[in-house]
């Protein structure tokens, strides 16, 4: 049972982890695709939906380590996911008017390397 239990885990992680590689590859490629035909004040417009989706999945990664699934502690994830929440939809998705901020490009394409690299 115990073997079973390790294969659905690993299978679960697997999949999450390409999901979420997935997701951050596509912020990653809408972000660049957009800089260099549009440039940056439209970065935030192609990215808004798949960039929320990848950061709000993050949630999960409190929930591994409230349940112990990773050895990842939770006083270092915590802070570090409810800041980028707190920046995705409390500032980005409540003040449209800070969207097209040159800034803005550089913190999506940061978020989205590190999630690529580290993925």
């Amino acid at each position: 049972m115990a073997g079973f239990l390790s294969f659905i885990r690993r299978l679960y992680f697997s999949a999450y982890n390409w999901a979420v590689c997935f997701g951050w590859c596509q912020v990653l490629y809408f972000a660049l695709k957009t800089l260099r035909e549009s440039g940056y004040e439209h970065v935030y417009d192609a990215v808004e939906r798949p960039l929320q989706l990848a950061q709000t999945a993050a949630i999960l990664e409190i929930i591994h380590g409230l349940l112990g699934l990773v050895r990842s502690p939770i006083t270092a994830t915590l802070p570090q996911i409810g800041s980028r929440l707190y920046l995705t939809w409390a500032i980005l998705y409540s003040f449209p008017e800070t969207r097209t901020h040159m800034l803005v490009s550089s913190l999506v394409i940061s978020w989205s390397v590190t999630e690529v690299l580290r993925s």
